[in-house]
């Protein structure tokens, strides 16, 4: 994906006990669950625990009706991870088994984020259920072969083809306005974003794509609200943040929300010291606005092409 996200990992898991069920004293505990609400394509998730001090893990298939049964589990800690077509992690998180309740129930909530690898972005469960025509999968391999060679153009027409073949193929509409967007073509790439986002309403990549391409275009409205979503997905992205922040500024001036939007920005945009300082400087704040621009000075090389402006700001701020 050019331009900022990939693919990782979508699903809002949380855990509940129900379902309780006896002990065997020599082979542990059966431990039924079900996953809530049970949606197309239960049968290709499978759930997985693992003990605190590792070892084999227990695994169960989950059934259409989203119900799964773990035989042979020991009272503990366990690590439990959900997982869909060809290993891809839909959520992880720690969980404890006890004799008094020995059961599990995974609500599902598509509008929600996981953090099992936010800095890749997030997969939506449209994206692990959905079946791509084989054709299109070939399409899309190779919109993605081109992409890694640097051949744009071909890449996009790969990716244009993959969702000529499956309408519903969210991830080429996605990757086709990520092409778009490198080369310029703004108002293409918001429309196939927006059609990604249109298929799978949760399509993390798709949705923080659209921020930056609205971003470019200076709809900073749109450009706002897009972000603010992309981060319900993605809360430590510094990048959107940005997008956040600057749409905001542009469109409805200062605020605190923008400075703050700013300051948890710049480890990843060390730019974001330099909007910050000059905010600062206008509310009269001068000790924090010459920190920041001291930080941002420290965070880039010396041949930064913002250098100039951030020894200029220092200056003035100096007593």
């Amino acid at each position: 994906m050019r331009s900022c996200f990939r693919s990782g990992a979508l699903g809002a898991l949380t855990l509940a006990g129900l379902l309780a069920q006896g002990v065997d004293p020599s082979n542990g505990f059966k431990v039924r669950g079900e996953i809530s609400p049970a949606t197309q394509g239960m049968s290709s998730l499978t759930v997985e625990l693992t003990g605190s001090g590792g070892g084999p893990a227990e695994k169960a298939e989950v059934n259409p009706d989203g119900t799964f049964e773990i035989h042979c589990v020991q009272p503990g800690v366990y690590e439990l991870r959900l997982t869909g077509v060809a290993g891809a992690l839909v959520h992880q998180q720690t969980v404890m088994i006890s004799a008094g309740n020995p059961a599990i129930t995974i609500r599902l909530n598509e509008g929600s984020p996981t953090s099992a690898h936010p800095s890749q972005g997030t997969v939506s469960i449209h994206q692990l259920t959905h079946k791509v025509p084989p054709q299109a999968r070939k399409a899309f391999d190779k919109g993605e072969q081109a992409k890694d060679k640097g051949r744009h153009e071909q890449a996009a027409e790969c990716f244009r083809k993959a969702t000529t073949i499956d309408p519903e193929y969210a991830d080429a509409f996605s990757e086709l306005g990520a092409e778009e967007s490198a080369q310029g073509d703004l108002p293409h790439a918001v429309e196939h974003f927006q059609r990604a986002i249109e298929i799978a309403p949760d399509h993390a990549v798709a949705i923080s794509n659209l921020s930056i391409a609205l971003a470019k275009m200076r709809r900073y409205d749109e450009a706002s609200v897009a972000a603010r979503r992309a981060l319900q997905y993605m809360p430590g992205s510094g990048r959107l943040r940005f997008v956040l922040a600057t749409s905001l500024l542009l469109s409805k001036g200062d605020s605190d929300e923008v400075l703050s939007n700013l300051e948890r920005a710049t480890d990843e945009i060390p730019r974001a010291h330099l909007v910050a300082a000059r905010l600062l400087m206008q509310r009269g704040q001068r000790t924090e606005a010459l920190q920041h621009v001291e930080s941002y000075l420290h965070a880039v090389p010396a041949n930064d092409q913002d250098r100039a402006k951030a020894l200029a700001m220092q200056a003035e701020l100096r007593p």
